[in-house]
């Protein structure tokens, strides 16, 4: 029996609450499929680049086997370094084996020639002006005479394109050589590789071309009068011969 003047629900599932949990539990439900598409369509994605990552890092292992290889050489080449506003090239020889090695600079950055020669007793440098001194390492040397700080120490590695140091941080390209890293106080570019025949009729990959730049901090560089030249200090070197 209906009394005038009130009110009459006879569906209580069209209430308006009814209808606000309704909605809700419809967005929630949209909200879980979307997730879950999401979520489907990302695993792929992610093992693709996982998978490639690997690749290269087995690539990058195999090259590096292929150069470790290598430990003397005959190289011919240029070398180039700028600080700040002042700058000089050299032609360059540099001929290695395990326990020595032997270095010619000609040109400006040498002032002339330079010959340095190493061993397990020190380094000899010797210019054409009849200049005669030694000490610890090539890098010492080279920079007691000439002046500019050649990391002669971390080149040997650096020349065949691997890490100077443990815990290097490198980038690869796809064929698992180094395209630069950050080494011993400076960044180690390689715009450029080359391949060359090594032992027992093999081949490997070194580069050709390498860019060294000193990282904040690493150096302060003055010239030979004592002038301050600042920290950035950029040296280029190309590689024509290569004869492991």
């Amino acid at each position: 029996m209906n009394h005038k003047g009130a009110m009459t629900i006879s569906n209580p599932s069209q209430s308006p609450f009814a209808k606000g949990r309704s909605i809700k539990q419809f967005f929630l439900l949209l909200l879980v499929l979307l997730l879950n598409a999401c979520a489907v369509h990302q695993s792929p994605l992610e093992d693709v680049d996982d998978q490639r990552s690997a690749e290269i890092q087995a690539r990058w292992e195999a090259h590096r086997d292929s150069v470790l290889a290598i430990s003397g050489w005959k190289v011919k080449g240029k070398i180039a370094v700028k600080a700040g506003n002042k700058g000089g090239h050299a032609s360059l020889r540099w001929d290695r084996e395990e326990q020595t090695q032997h270095i010619e600079l000609y040109g400006p950055l040498g002032g002339g020639r330079v010959v340095i020669d190493e061993d397990a007793n020190g380094a000899r440098l010797k210019d054409t002006k009849g200049g005669d001194s030694r000490g610890d390492s090539v890098a010492t040397l080279i920079e007691q005479r000439l002046g500019w700080p050649l990391p002669f120490d971390q080149l040997p590695a650096w020349l065949r394109g691997l890490p100077a140091k443990p815990g290097a941080k490198m980038e690869w390209d796809d064929e698992g050589r180094v395209l630069r890293m950050n080494d011993s106080g400076w960044q180690v570019s390689y715009p450029a590789y080359q391949m060359v025949s090594v032992a027992d009729g093999r081949q490997a990959q070194v580069p050709s071309e390498i860019e060294l730049n000193a990282l904040p901090g690493t150096l302060r560089v003055y010239n030979k009068k004592g002038e301050y030249l600042g920290e950035d200090f950029f040296i280029r070197l190309i590689i024509k011969s290569w004869l492991p």
